[in-house]
Formats: C-alpha cells, sequence, structure tokens
C-alpha cells in the first residue's frame, strides 16, 4: 500500500496543493491495493486555529473545512457527510418553526417525510431526499438496534412528536396572555422579547431542538457510527469493514472506505452545518470557555482527526482511544449544559421571587428552563467510554416528572431545580468529577 504523508500545504490562486513525502507499504490482506492516500497532520487540519468566533457569533470553520479536504485518494476528498448536513439544516428550520404560526400539518411533514422522501421546507434543497430527521431520531443500532419502530426508540420518538402535536394549543392561543395552566405569550422582561408556550410554560421548540441534540446529534454520532466502524455493532452479515479497510477497499461507486465513511459521518453529526451551527456544535465552545472544562473543544476536534488518521494508518488501538474520548466530552456538552440552564432557570426564579413588578416575572426563566429541559432528556443518550449509559430511562423521566408536575415550570421550585442539576453533575459525565459550581458559580 502507499501511502503520502502531508507535510506542506501551500495556498496558491486559491487552489489548495499538497506537497507529500511518500512511503511504500505492502499490502497483505491480498485483495486490492489501496491507491495514493494523502493523509494530513492534525496540525495540518486545525492550522493553529484557536476555535474563537466571529463577531457576528459565527465560529472559523476552517478547521472543518480542512478536514474535509485534506484526507484524499488520488488526489480526491475521501471525506463525505452531506446527508448529516441536510438533516441539520432540516432541524433548524422545524426548530423555527415551532415558535411561529406555521401550522402543524405543515410542521409534522418536514418532521416524517412524506412517501419516504423529505417535503415541505422553505429550503427547497432539503427536499425530495431519503434524509428525513424522524427516521434518524433515537435510531442508533447500539441502544435501539437500527430502529425508531418499537420499544423505546419509539417511545422516545414519540415524546418529541408530542411536542409538534402541542404546537397546535399554542396557536390556538397565540394573542392570548399565558399563564399557570394556559397556553399563551408572555414578554420576556429580561430578553426583551415575546415568549409563545404551552399550558406547563414550555417553549416547545426548545424542547424539540434541545432534545435533538441527543436524540439525533449525539445517538447518531456515537451510539450509532461509531459502533459501526469494524462492522454493525457486532453482526458481520453485511461484510467486515475492518477487512475491508485493511485491504483499501472502497465501497462501490465511491471515493472511501466504508469505515472512513461511517467516522466521517459521526463527525457530520456534529459538525455538518457549517452554515448555521446548531444542536451540539453550538455549545462547544460555551462549556469550552468554563475554567474547569477549558481544553474541550480541541479535544473534540482532535479526536476526530487523530481517528481518522489511525483509520487510514490502520491503526485500531489508537482509533479506539478517540471513540472513548467522543463519548465522553460530546456527553459532557450535553450533561453540562443541562446543569447551566437548570441553574441559571433557578436563578431568575429566586431573584424574581425577591422582587417584584415587571423585574420580578418568574416568567423570564422559562426560556432557560426550557432549554435545560431539552438537555436533559438528551441525557438518556450519553455513554462512558466503554459505551456504558451515565442515565436510564427512568432517571430521566423522573427529572422530566418534576419539571411537568402540576403546572410545570409555573410550580417548580428553585430547590428542585438545583437538586437535579446537583444529581446530574454528580454523574462525572466526561469522565471528571466536576459539581454545579464549575458550571454556574
Amino acid at each position: 500500500m502507499k501511502i503520502n504523508k502531508l507535510f506542506n500545504l501551500v495556498c496558491v490562486s486559491g487552489a489548495l496543493i499538497l506537497a507529500s513525502c511518500s512511503s511504500d507499504d505492502d499490502n497483505e490482506q491480498g485483495g486490492p491495493v489501496d491507491s495514493v492516500l494523502n493523509i494530513p497532520t492534525l496540525e495540518q487540519v486545525i492550522t493553529d486555529n484557536d476555535f474563537t468566533r466571529a463577531d457576528n457569533g459565527d465560529y472559523n470553520n476552517d478547521f472543518i473545512n480542512n478536514y474535509s479536504t485534506l484526507f484524499t485518494r488520488e488526489g480526491n476528498s475521501t471525506v463525505s457527510f452531506s446527508g448529516q448536513t441536510t438533516r441539520l439544516k432540516q432541524a433548524v428550520e422545524i426548530g423555527g418553526n415551532l415558535k411561529s404560526q406555521v401550522d402543524v400539518a405543515a410542521i409534522r411533514l418536514k418532521f416524517e417525510g412524506q412517501d419516504g422522501e423529505s417535503a415541505g421546507f422553505t429550503d427547497t434543497s432539503l427536499n425530495g431526499t431519503t434524509k428525513i430527521v424522524r427516521s434518524k431520531t433515537s435510531s442508533s443500532i447500539a441502544l435501539f438496534a437500527g430502529s425508531n419502530g418499537s420499544g423505546q426508540g419509539q417511545t422516545n420518538v414519540n415524546a418529541i412528536d408530542a411536542y409538534i402535536t402541542g404546537h397546535q394549543n399554542v396557536l390556538e392561543n397565540w394573542m392570548t396572555a399565558a399563564a399557570s395552566g394556559q397556553a399563551g405569550v408572555f414578554e420576556d422582561t429580561g430578553d426583551d422579547v415575546d415568549r409563545y408556550v404551552d399550558a406547563k410554560g414550555r417553549e416547545l421548540d426548545q424542547l424539540f431542538t434541545k432534545s435533538l441534540a441527543g436524540a439525533l446529534a449525539y445517538d447518531q454520532a456515537v451510539n450509532h457510527y461509531l459502533n459501526r466502524l469494524d462492522n454493525e455493532n457486532g453482526d458481520t452479515s453485511n461484510g467486515d469493514y475492518r477487512a475491508l479497510n485493511d485491504a483499501g477497499t472502497v465501497a462501490e461507486g465511491k471515493n472511501y472506505t466504508t469505515m472512513e465513511h461511517h467516522w466521517d459521518e459521526a463527525f457530520g453529526y456534529i459538525y455538518g452545518n457549517t452554515s448555521s451551527q446548531n444542536l451540539i456544535y453550538k455549545y462547544i465552545d460555551n462549556v469550552d470557555g468554563l475554567s474547569k472544562f477549558s481544553g474541550t473543544e480541541r479535544e473534540i476536534f482532535a479526536a476526530f482527526v487523530a481517528g481518522r488518521i489511525a483509520i487510514a494508518e490502520k491503526d485500531y488501538t489508537v482509533r479506539d482511544t478517540q471513540v472513548g474520548i467522543l463519548r465522553e466530552k460530546l456527553g459532557l456538552i450535553i450533561a453540562v449544559r443541562a446543569v447551566h440552564y437548570l441553574s441559571a432557570g433557578a436563578k431568575i426564579i429566586e431573584a424574581a421571587e425577591a422582587a417584584s413588578g415587571a423585574t420580578g416575572k418568574r416568567e423570564n426563566a422559562f426560556h432557560d428552563l426550557c432549554e435545560g429541559y431539552g438537555f436533559v432528556n438528551s441525557l438518556r443518550y450519553v455513554v462512558n467510554a466503554n459505551g456504558d449509559r451515565y442515565f436510564t430511562d427512568a432517571d430521566v423521566d423522573g427529572f422530566l416528572t418534576t419539571l411537568d408536575s402540576g403546572s410545570g415550570l409555573w410550580d417548580v421550585t428553585t430547590t428542585e431545580l438545583r437538586d437535579m442539576a446537583d444529581a446530574i453533575a454528580a454523574e462525572g459525565v466526561g469522565g471528571l468529577s466536576w459539581t454545579l459550581d464549575d458550571v454556574n458559580p
């Protein structure tokens, strides 16, 4: 096998010119001889990127573009995750619809598709594909045998369906003042914006979107594709992907091996939407900005790159180490944001109870609590480095019951919120010990 290592990256007239030094590697598999591979170093992909955002809030996405272009076979990229980009963009539009007056049938069409194809999106490039958000929600091969058509996968996706169905009651009370037990609208005087909520004070767009951080992005990236590297989570009936990767055998009509592609599809569920960062990617640098978790952003991206390099070099021990890192650190993003929003909501309620008038509105906490609600729901998908879940469904359902009991967010107490945040932090998601004070001191 002939593998080229990249040492120089020069940009001339907007084109990337890759200068490399080659070495020969014998093909011991007896299968097809692999073509010339260009394998970048970690430093070449990151290119000294400090992962800060621009003034408009966007990331500098050069490192993602480098990942997509610098892994090549015979000069052509071996990276493809367009399907993940499509689903992430679809999720953005659906979430936006749930805080607007778009009718429920139209939203359901976008989430479920029609006749096996995506449909109904304002961005017409998202229509007419086999990429449908609902079909990949709570349907990983590791946790749900690859389907949400039965069992816990079905229970989970049905709960997300209910957020869309519940939008009808919000629409019917669009101009009604929200109150305990009454869907409607209120002015969030903290952010100076109108919030549209159901009878329990819940913004359904936040429940939907933050739940997809776990049910779609994390579950597919970590519990699905990272469990389909050597085979189909232990099932070799569709092929031995490790043997094919060892032989350099590319998928039919493609420029990548199956193992390479599955790794990149995991990558795509995190970084695939650079035009409107959403789900997990949007929150990575929020967590990285906390002193306790400084370096997490680079650690996550470096693990994706190091794992991809290891696959090209057929070093599966290094690859599997990166899988463990990704399981932990991507889960850390979800857990920290859950704790952050629960704690932030508790602080707002506490301040409201000590104040009066417009500045003392309990409702000002609802937006944070709804984001927290969705991230709490996402915890049911989070696993440790060995692939074992941190939280059972009973754990997560118990948290959500606390948030939903009685009149929901109109009733929940600061003690309940902080107890929940403490319980989540105590699990040590991310493979390290941390507390509520590390998130919201």
